[in-house]
């Protein structure tokens, strides 16, 4: 006969060091995040109005990915202030419809704090491409 197996507690989940808001939630993002929030989401808003029928599921995808991002700024995680702060100048150029910066700040944070970047990043990416494609 074989040694007793003995039940293991299931590992306890670790709370995270900030506070954590739900999915969605967009009222704890801060002051210096706000700008990004605000315009990357109006530019979505028009490209997702404007896109042909047959982007539509690059478009969600997109938008998945942005609130990613959103969700991330709300909590407080995962972007240092540097990082806001490139974002926020990112955001700035899209809305100034200055494609070459914005896309050149996207591939510095890119290169430079991929540990920053999750998979927001390649909404961000995709929306800057979709901004100049769609007038």
């Amino acid at each position: 006969m074989g040694t007793p197996v003995q039940a293991q507690a299931p590992p306890r989940a670790v709370a995270p060091p900030s506070a954590q808001y739900p999915s969605g939630d967009r009222e704890h993002i801060p002051d210096n995040a706000r700008p990004i929030f605000n315009l990357l989401s109006e530019d979505m808003a028009r490209v997702k109005a404007k896109a042909p029928a047959n982007f539509k599921p690059q478009v969600l995808d997109t938008e998945k990915r942005l609130n990613i991002l959103f969700d991330n700024l709300n909590n407080g995680t995962l972007l240092k202030d540097n990082t806001i702060d490139d974002m926020a100048q990112l955001s700035q150029a899209l809305q100034a419809k200055d494609y070459e910066k914005a896309g050149s700040i996207q591939v510095n944070i890119m290169t430079h704090r991929t540990e920053e970047c999750g998979q927001w990043m390649v909404g961000v990416k995709r929306l800057i491409a979709m901004s100049r494609a769609t007038p």
